[in-house]
């Protein structure tokens, strides 16, 4: 498990705590460091098919600091929510279709590594949607 993964995961752990700040700096710093590894990794080999996954990846970093941020910033929760939404929306929308295809294209190609991922990642984000959706639906019925 990468170092993303860990302070992914211990950022999910301290967001089910109720530990809504702790949980925003892990996803935060995990954004971030997403972030300029697509930056880098554009820059070193602006063709890679694989482009696609990290920008998944960063955009589930996003998602998840977006459902914090709205923890932390509890008057803003339904804006930062719908933030969320919207993202993921979005990625789903956008590099979905990519996603399928490089699974298809790996699946092809016999790289089961590529093809794993990019399923895994598929489910992943239509997953984080759901969970998005359902915040943002039971913080609207707080109000």
């Amino acid at each position: 498990m990468s170092e993303s993964d860990e302070k992914l995961q211990k950022g999910i752990i301290e967001l089910d705590k109720g530990n809504d700040k702790k949980a925003y700096g892990y996803f935060k710093d995990v954004f971030e460091g997403r972030e300029d590894k697509l930056i880098k990794k554009v820059q070193d080999n602006p063709k890679s098919p694989t482009l696609m996954l990290d920008a998944l990846y960063m955009i589930h970093a996003l998602v998840w600091l977006r459902i914090a941020e709205a923890g932390v910033k509890k008057k803003d929760a339904i804006e930062h929510l719908g933030k969320a939404v919207g993202t993921v929306e979005a990625a789903r929308t956008a590099l979905g279709p990519l996603v399928s295809g490089l699974a298809q294209w790996a699946k092809e190609q016999d790289i089961k590594a590529v093809h794993n991922r990019a399923l895994g990642l598929l489910a992943a984000t239509q997953d984080l949607e759901e969970l998005a959706r359902k915040a943002l639906e039971a913080r609207k019925k707080l109000k």
